[in-house]
């Protein structure tokens, strides 16, 4: 299991850091937690996906900042 999957399983069951990464990989280790996270990790929200979407389809709508 990678190191940033088991980051962010830490993050969200809020695990102690007294726990290894071998503890939280093989107890985490093929379920909806670990799986939850490592699509967390490539996926952008669809909000994100949407307006970068208009941006292309739509360029003079795009906001200045």
């Amino acid at each position: 299991m990678d190191k940033d999957v088991i980051d962010a399983i830490r993050a969200k069951e809020q695990l102690p850091d007294s726990m290894t990464d071998e503890e939280i990989a093989s107890e985490y280790k093929g379920t909806y937690t670990a799986a939850w996270a490592a699509v967390s990790l490539d996926h952008k929200p669809l909000d994100q996906v949407m307006a970068d979407t208009m941006a292309k389809v739509f360029p003079f709508m795009r906001k200045n900042k």
